[in-house]
């Protein structure tokens, strides 16, 4: 009966919605990515292990030519055809001439030169021809722009778990409201969890694996995402941290449509970017961007008519040498859906008590996926910083 007993109290303590409800206060107090980032609706996975989602991808808005062209020349080689269609308005980058595209033989445009009144002019190997507009005849056919284009995007979900164990002359004080240790335990050991979560969140990489004769599987991070070809990743080439060198990955985020509200860093480069903000804005700006006791909390783009400002936050997951820049928003941790908690879709309890053992042993366990979307556009990495 007393073994009865002890079993419910243990089990009252550690259920899944006091275990989900701690983790959520431990991920909101630590410092990192995760406290900047949502939970997703819980997601059913597809092939056991896998999720999906669309993002937005933005093809070449130009290319260029491959060879000179005259004046009054009407054909314009360009090295990639795919980009144009006819009824397209081009800027020359570095003229004022419009060229109106009225039709694409491979790699050759057939054009209208000195559009809407411009003055035409040379053309010359290399120069940029760039979609100013797209224009569609009356009564057309429904035809893609071949600019915007819905890119499907992968992750797959990775189990996370600790366990919470406690003897049987620990469980014993529970009948007389003894729960400092246990509340202690619990403590360290959701806090275990957020560590591991926000290592995958930053440093994950999507990958599958068999171990110990099962397979497991993997979630890609935001580093992961940030490594993929088309996405904003500069070297620094060992130089030190500059604003510049913020302000360019904001500028290029904003060419490509997206936002940013968040730059991340190590210890090292917070301490530089402290420093760089203290010494390049006055105090009376200043203040508006930092904390009571002086330390920066924000700083702001070089872009006026953006004005976004981004919050700074240390992960000491990042390298010494590295800086991300993100829209929150655009991350989100996805529970598995099959399986888990019932409360909230996210953390369950198993009872993992071993035969003969003296004393209970509680698994905490859930299936999670790193949902970063838009990572070509609304996010950047800036790398190899002396």
């Amino acid at each position: 009966m007393a073994n009865e007993q002890l079993s419910g109290n243990l089990s009252a303590l550690l259920n899944d919605k006091i275990i989900n409800e701690a983790f959520d206060i431990a991920r909101s107090n630590r410092t990192g990515i995760l406290q900047t980032v949502s939970f997703g609706t819980p997601r059913t996975p597809y092939d056991g292990y896998k999720m999906s989602w669309l993002d937005m991808r933005v093809d070449a808005t130009s290319s260029p030519t491959t060879g000179a062209v005259l004046v009054g020349a009407t054909t314009v080689p360009v090295v990639d055809g795919t980009k144009f269609r006819p009824g397209m308005t081009l800027g020359p980058v570095g003229s004022d001439e419009v060229l109106l595209v009225t039709a694409v033989v491979g790699n050759d445009l057939t054009v209208t030169r000195g559009f809407g009144g411009t003055t035409a002019a040379a053309l010359t190997s290399g120069q940029v021809m760039v979609i100013d507009s797209v224009g569609r005849e009356e009564n057309s056919l429904a035809q893609n722009d071949g600019i915007f284009q819905p890119d499907p995007v992968e992750n797959f979900f990775q189990t996370m778990d600790t366990a919470v164990e406690f003897s049987r002359r620990a469980l014993a004080t529970l009948q007389f409201g003894g729960t400092n240790d246990i509340a202690f335990q619990l403590s360290e050991r959701i806090r275990q969890l957020t560590t591991q979560m926000n290592r995958a969140l930053v440093r994950g990489r999507k990958a599958t694996a068999t171990v110990g004769g099962s397979p497991v599987t993997y979630t890609g991070g935001l580093r992961y995402y940030l490594d993929q070809v088309g996405a904003i990743k500069v070297d620094n080439s060992a130089a030190v941290l500059t604003l510049d060198a913020i302000n360019a990955i904001n500028a290029e985020i904003v060419t490509r449509g997206g936002m940013a509200n968040t730059i991340a860093v190590g210890i090292k480069q917070a301490r530089k970017l402290s420093a760089l903000v203290g010494a390049n804005y006055d105090s009376q700006r200043l203040a508006d961007w930092s904390a009571d006791e002086g330390s920066v909390l924000q700083l702001p783009s070089d872009l006026p008519l953006v004005g976004n400002v981004n919050r700074i936050v240390i992960d000491t997951n990042l390298a010494d040498g590295e800086l991300v820049i993100f829209d929150s928003g655009m991350i989100n941790v996805v529970p598995m859906a099959s399986g888990n908690a019932e409360d909230s879709g996210a953390w369950r309890t198993k009872d993992a008590t071993q035969n003969g053992q003296d004393g209970q042993r509680v698994r905490v366990i859930g299936d999670f996926a790193m949902e970063v979307r838009q990572s070509k556009t609304h996010m950047g990495r800036l790398f190899n910083i002396g």
